[in-house]
C-alpha cells in the first residue's frame, strides 16, 4: 500500500464541494452583519449552504416574511461580496424552524466553555506571544486580527504553529519530559500519559 503525502490529502479535501461550501458558509457568517445590517443580524443566523441555497434561521415569522421580500437584494450583496464562481448562492431560505435549536446549541457551547475552568486538569491557557524568537520560523497571528485561512494547508499550518508555540510554553513532565498541562501536574505530579501508565493500571 503506497502512502499519500499530506499536500495531496489536503488538495483532495479542498477540491471537494462540501469543503468549498463550508468555507463559503464561514465567509458569509463572518460578514453577516455587513450583509444584512447591524439591526437585522441579532434576529437572524445563517446555518448552512445546501445545494446553493443559504439557510437562515430567524427569530420570528415577521422577520422571515420581511427578509423574504429582501431576498434578491441580500443575494446580490452576498454574491458581490465574495468571488464564489460556480458556487454562487442561488437562493436564500428564511425559517423560524431552527431558531430555537440554534440558540440552544449556542447556549450549550458557552456552557461547555465555562465548565472548563483553570482548576480543571484539561484547562489549556491561551498561547502567549513568544518572549524570544523560537528556533522554527513560527508566525502566530492573534485570532482577533487574523483572516480565515484560505486553504486547508494554511489552516493546518496555522494550527501546527499554534501547537508548537503552546507546547514550548508548557511545563515539562518530571517523568517523561514531555510538555504537560499545569492541571495534570498539580493533580498527579505527572502528565496524563504517565498517570495512566503509573497510577491507573
Amino acid at each position: 500500500m503506497s502512502l499519500t503525502g499530506l499536500p495531496n490529502i489536503l488538495h483532495g479535501i479542498q477540491s471537494r464541494t462540501s469543503w468549498q461550501q463550508r468555507c463559503q458558509y464561514l465567509l458569509i457568517v463572518e460578514k453577516w452583519s455587513d450583509i444584512v445590517g447591524e439591526s437585522v443580524a441579532p434576529q437572524t443566523c445563517p446555518i448552512g449552504v445546501y445545494q446553493k441555497t443559504l439557510q437562515v434561521a430567524v427569530s420570528s415569522s415577521i422577520w422571515s416574511q420581511a427578509l423574504t421580500f429582501e431576498r434578491v437584494r441580500i443575494l446580490a450583496k452576498i454574491n458581490a461580496l465574495f468571488d464564489l464562481g460556480s458556487l454562487a448562492i442561488a437562493d436564500i431560505h428564511f425559517s423560524t424552524a431552527k431558531w430555537a435549536t440554534q440558540q440552544q446549541t449556542l447556549k450549550e457551547i458557552v456552557k461547555e466553555r465555562q465548565a472548563v475552568t483553570e482548576d480543571h486538569p484539561s484547562y489549556l491557557p491561551p498561547a502567549l506571544p513568544p518572549s524570544k524568537p523560537l528556533k522554527s520560523n513560527l508566525k502566530v497571528v492573534p485570532p482577533e486580527t487574523s483572516k480565515p485561512p484560505a486553504t486547508a494547508n494554511d489552516a493546518f499550518q496555522r494550527w501546527q504553529d499554534v501547537m508548537k508555540l503552546r507546547t514550548s510554553q508548557m511545563p515539562k513532565c518530571p517523568r517523561c519530559n514531555r510538555p504537560a498541562l499545569i492541571g495534570e501536574l498539580s493533580r498527579w505530579q505527572m502528565c496524563r500519559v504517565c498517570a495512566i501508565e503509573n497510577l491507573f493500571n
